[in-house]
């Protein structure tokens, strides 16, 4: 699809047409009259009317963003939609079938009757315009311009329904809006199509009717204007018949006709005054440009009459100035005679102006030179530059003459002639100084350069070698700026430009230069203005210094490092001058060590800073010179508050700004060397119970290599793994396989951060066993990481022995225990077995009527002995279980 013209109006109408029916169909889907009721007459359109609306409004709307992705397909997909629509409800009226497409989206409450069958579906014309306007988009999708004229008046018809409906319904004709059916088209869905037809006619307007009223001329004008006026007062004319029928205001039909064709009549009558009025100013105002346009003429005209007298004027002048010329002018006819000669031509020759007019040019020629060089035709001087001859004056004396010559139409030649014998003489001298310069120039080792009108006239093979160039590379070829790196250019064009000014005779200054390869270098320039040839020049001479550019910048690297390092540096460093020992220099650590200001520093000597009594050792060290041994030293300082600090002294002579300065380096080790005697006295003690202990200690890394080890590991290794320990040894290297997997999960668990405790024993080739009691556990620094694991080992074989011998004992006692029971069981039983006796004997006696109180007596004793017996059973019986 071709790109349509963009029109605001087009948006404009598409937004407006949208918005209508989506306030339609949303008070369709939710039943809501109000919101209908927002728009008189949006009740009346259906559903499918206004989706279709909705659907024709975003396809124009498409139209007129064509870079949106998938535009052409979206374009013809909402055109096809809204054609099938058409054309669908077109067949359900024409075939008188109802396939459910007018209820599809949404149901229509009205109840079918025999004028209104199908409920929900869109009247007959409307079907038929949103068939037509379909069809159009569709056509605006082939790339034809016949195509294009169709879709055009396919708009137009629907332009024309829609104002048939619409004066059918203003003016009462039913006929206009039904189209021969009983369904019509609401009066809001009429001005819809219109809006909506006239919007798609503008994606074409130079076709079709479209062009009548959107073009600039006279007539596009008019048209516009009257179409506008008959609209106006059709609108009118149809308001006031409804008002009139409503009111009953004529009394007759033929009566309301006859007023309505005479107001018809004067409408007209003044629409066609309002015209030719409109008209008549037009005509107006091109009478007044053709006045405008006379008037101009004539002061063109007199304009010219002006000109020419000063051109005659200017011929004149030229004249007058051709006689006072300072250069020779003569002018030649077709045989080189003489026709005219200035002033200067009669006093560079030695003849008078009568004289030369009756000469040929070639009286004034060397005949010798015209038969080396035989004069060419007069015609072969045209496009010519300047050119070199030898005359003859009239005193006899050749001098050189530069000529320059203009033919003319009419066969005649002016020649400009110039003696240039003083100036051919300066050449050669310039030559020759030339020769000398260029000889001494090309052997220099320093560049040397010439620029005039801004490119190099002359360089040297130095010169020319330092940017890789060969020297014709450079000369009159390139600008200048060529060799000068970019961000140095506008420098380098201001320096030149100053001096062929004449703001400044000379300058010196370094800039960044550029090779011929890319890479650049440091070049440094001096430079003098001079006029050479009538041109502003500028002479100089040119160094690289990109060695010496390093070096300085190697020097302000190194001084840059140096005083980072010097100030950011967090301990405290100084600058002592060896002359006087003032204090040069101190950085912010010094400052905040020792409690003063930096003020106060730079006015102190650095004898203040140590002891009175180590005034004369401080002398003499600043007296010698440094050495290995003197650079490193402790020493004592005082700081503000009167405190005394040891201090690792660390120095280096230097020599600075042209003084010998001593640059020292101090730590405060004063809180080491408290830590350093406290821990050897720690130390001492540590290895006073590590040699007196009977507990084997070993230290070792976290991988498990022997760090240190005590006299008892020693043996303990020795005897019962027959190895000599040695620092470096790894403990795979010490315990055989089978004990090794148990001790290496156990120290692996130690090097995570648990202590681990067990017991392991060693049989001895005497059949005798020794044990020993293991503590494994890490060691870590203050930020608990562990940096290796201490293993203590105990011989407890001494306890492991006692504790078998108690258990031996317990057994003893046990089995002596139980033979006692066992025999207190066996005594019980036979106790009670007499007992028993005596009680069955107590039995019979009281059966036969004895003494009851002694048999009652004896029972008493008996059943007590009985109870005691029993017990003792009892207790037996519960120790044996």
């Amino acid at each position: 699809m071709d790109r349509p013209q963009k029109s605001r109006t087009i948006v404009i109408i598409s937004l407006f047409t949208a918005a209508i029916s989506m306030i339609c169909m949303l008070g369709w889907v939710f039943h809501i009259p109000a919101i209908q009721g927002v728009i008189p007459g949006c009740d009346d359109i259906k559903f499918n009317t206004a989706l279709c609306f909705i659907m024709f409004s975003c396809a124009l709307l498409l139209s007129q963003h064509p870079f949106i992705k998938y535009n052409t397909i979206w374009f013809s997909a909402l055109s096809l939609f809204v054609t099938s629509i058409g054309i669908i409800t077109l067949a359900q009226y024409i075939f008188h079938f109802n396939i459910g497409l007018d209820q599809l989206f949404v149901t229509d409450p009205e109840i079918p009757t025999l004028i209104y069958p199908s409920p929900g579906r869109m009247a007959f014309n409307s079907s038929l315009n949103f068939s037509l306007l379909g069809l159009g988009l569709l056509s605006l999708t082939i790339d034809k311009r016949s195509f294009k004229i169709i879709a055009q008046y396919i708009f137009h018809l629907v332009t024309i329904i829609s104002i048939i409906v619409l004066i059918g319904s203003l003016y009462g004709a039913s006929l206009f809006y039904t189209l021969l059916y009983v369904t019509s088209m609401p009066v809001l869905t009429a001005i819809v199509f219109l809006v909506l037809s006239v919007a798609a006619s503008l994606l074409n307007p130079s076709l079709g009717i479209t062009k009548l009223f959107t073009g600039k001329r006279i007539g596009n004008q008019m048209a516009r204007r009257l179409f506008t006026l008959i609209i106006l007062m059709i609108v009118v004319f149809g308001s006031l018949k409804g008002d009139t029928i409503r009111s009953q205001l004529f009394s007759s039909v033929n009566v309301g006709l006859s007023i309505l064709s005479v107001s018809f009549l004067l409408v007209s009558l003044a629409l066609v005054w309002n015209t030719a009025i409109w008209l008549n100013k037009i005509d107006i105002m091109r009478t007044e440009a053709e006045a405008e346009v006379k008037l101009m003429n004539a002061e063109l005209e007199k304009r010219v009459e002006e000109r020419s007298a000063e051109i005659k004027k200017s011929e004149e002048q030229y004249h007058s100035l051709i006689d006072q010329a300072s250069d020779a002018i003569y002018v030649i006819d077709n045989n080189r005679n003489f026709t005219y000669v200035n002033a200067s031509m009669c006093q560079m020759t030695g003849y008078t102006k009568e004289e030369l007019l009756k000469l040929n040019v070639t009286a004034l020629l060397n005949a010798a030179e015209i038969e080396n060089a035989p004069l060419p035709p007069l015609t072969s001087y045209l496009g010519q530059t300047a050119s070199e001859r030898k005359f003859i004056r009239k005193d006899g004396e050749t001098i050189l003459i530069e000529i320059n010559v203009k033919v003319f139409p009419d066969n005649r030649v002016m020649v400009i002639a110039r003696d240039i014998t003083a100036r051919k003489k300066i050449e050669a001298e310039l030559r020759d100084a030339e020769l000398r310069f260029r000889t001494i120039a090309d052997k220099s080792m320093v560049g040397v350069y010439i620029v005039q009108k801004g490119k190099f006239t002359y360089v040297n093979p130095r010169f020319a070698e330092i940017f890789g160039y060969q020297p014709d590379e450079l000369m009159n070829t390139v600008p200048l700026e060529t060799i000068i790196a970019e961000e140095y250019r506008e420098i380098a064009i201001e320096n030149v430009k100053r001096r062929m000014l004449g703001e400044v005779e000379s300058v010196h200054y370094e800039t960044r230069g550029r090779k011929k390869d890319g890479t650049s270098n440091w070049v440094e320039f001096y430079g003098s203005r001079a006029i050479i040839g009538g041109e502003p020049t500028i002479i100089g001479s040119m160094i690289d210094i990109t060695e010496r550019k390093k070096a300085e910048e190697e020097l302000r690297s190194s001084e840059l490092k140096y005083k980072l390092l010097f100030d950011s540096n967090p301990m405290p460093m100084w600058m002592i001058a060896k002359d006087d020992l003032s204090i040069i220099d101190a950085n912010q650590a010094a400052i905040k060590h020792y409690g003063y200001t930096k003020d106060e520093l730079l006015q102190m000597s650095v004898k203040s800073m140590r002891p009175k009594e180590d005034e004369e050792i401080q002398l003499e060290g600043y007296l010698k010179e440094m050495d290995l041994d003197s650079a490193h030293r402790i020493v004592r300082h005082l700081k503000k508050d009167g405190s005394v600090i040891y201090i690792q002294l660390i120095s280096h002579d230097i020599i600075y700004d042209g003084r010998p300065v001593r640059l020292s380096l101090t730590n405060n080790i004063t809180e080491r060397l408290k830590a350093e005697e406290s821990l050897q006295k720690s130390e001492a003690n540590l290895q006073t119970i590590l040699k007196t202990t009977d507990t084997a200690y070993a230290l070792f890394d976290q991988e498990l290599k022997v760090l240190t080890f005590n006299h008892k590991a020693a043996e303990f290794v020795k005897a019962q793994l027959n190895k000599i320990p040695e620092k470096g040894d790894n403990l795979t290297d010490y315990f055989p396989e089978d004990k090794f997997p148990r001790l290496n999960k156990f120290a692996h668990e130690a090097l995570q951060g648990h202590n681990v405790n067990y017991e392991i024993d060693y049989p001895q080739p005497d059949g005798s066993v020794l044990w020993y009691y293991v503590r494994l556990f890490p060691i870590t620094n203050d930020n608990k990481e562990i940096l290796g694991m201490l293993m203590g080992l105990y011989d407890i074989t001494e306890r492991k022995n006692a504790e078998q011998d108690l258990k031996s004992a317990y057994e003893r006692i046990q089995n002596h225990i139980d033979s006692i029971k066992d025999m207190a069981w066996k005594q019980s039983h036979l106790i009670r077995s007499p007992l028993a006796n005596l009680k069955g004997l107590t039995y019979i006696l009281k059966t036969d009527n004895s003494d009851i109180a002694v048999l009652e007596h004896i029972q008493t004793e008996l059943d007590r002995m009985d109870a005691i017996i029993i017990q003792m059973a009892e207790e037996a019986s519960n120790h044996d279980n």
